[in-house]
């Protein structure tokens, strides 16, 4: 029986980052979900059951922040793993990032694509594994 493919869902504002994104995802078998602000990544999230989501911090109308309390108070979409992804971030905000229920990693722009790959690889494989 085949596995449907994992779907990875990009919240951010940089058009060129979404492109490149989708095509690098795609070409790895991943669905690529993409959305250019919080309001269009709130009904993907609900709607396109992501496996994982890439969430920019800095985006005109809502912040990254305002997106993730939303997708946290939500039943449907608050247990969807989230990367951080964020040009100006400092330390300490990385830290609160880090204390945040589901958020896995906080990645500074410009980041490793290769890293960024192996990375939600990894997330949504161990969605697969049995839970203890």
């Amino acid at each position: 029986m085949p596995v449907e493919p994992f779907r990875v869902l990009v919240i951010d504002d940089d058009a060129n980052l979404r492109v490149l994104l989708k095509l690098l995802f795609e070409h790895e078998g991943y669905q690529v979900l993409l959305a250019p602000d919080g309001e269009i990544g709130l009904t993907l999230a609900e709607g396109g059951s992501p496996d994982v989501i890439l969430l920019d911090v800095a985006m005109p109308h809502r912040s990254g922040l305002e997106v993730y309390l939303d997708l946290q108070n939500n039943p449907r979409t608050a247990g969807i793993p989230v990367l951080v992804c964020s040009a100006a971030l400092t330390q300490l905000e990385a830290r609160r990032w880090y204390t945040l229920p589901n958020v896995l990693e906080v990645i500074a722009k410009p980041f490793d694509i290769n890293a960024l790959m192996q990375r939600i690889e990894l997330i949504c494989r161990s969605q697969l594994a049995p839970q203890a």
